[in-house]
């Protein structure tokens, strides 16, 4: 939940001062993929390993992932920011679940 609250406060501000929605998204995504990093590899996922590479992919398909979600909301709702948010939401739990099972694996009992 403080990821995705981080994420979305960055695009709202972003948008707040005028930023581009796509713009702001990417903006906000880049932030948001170093914030989670952290607080995932400390917080959630402490007794796992961390695989670096595989975050990055994970989070490359997650922004088309996210791209695609904020494009298509755009189109149907009238608010930047409740497309923005919507989209942050709905990702979210996909990515967690990708972080979960591909990213952040068991540490193996020799580690």
């Amino acid at each position: 939940m403080l990821n995705a609250a981080f994420g979305y406060g960055v695009y709202a501000l972003l948008l707040f001062v005028g930023v581009n929605l796509f713009a702001a998204q990417i903006i906000a995504h880049l932030l948001g993929m170093t914030f989670n990093y952290f607080m995932f590899r400390r917080h959630v996922f402490r007794d796992s390993r961390a695989a670096v590479a595989p975050y990055i992919a994970a989070y490359a398909v997650n922004y088309a992932l996210s791209l695609a979600t904020l494009a298509g909301l755009n189109r149907v709702l009238a608010s930047d920011y409740l497309a923005g948010f919507l989209s942050i939401v709905l990702v979210a739990m996909v990515n967690f679940v990708v972080l979960k099972f591909l990213v952040f694996l068991p540490k193996s009992a020799g580690q």
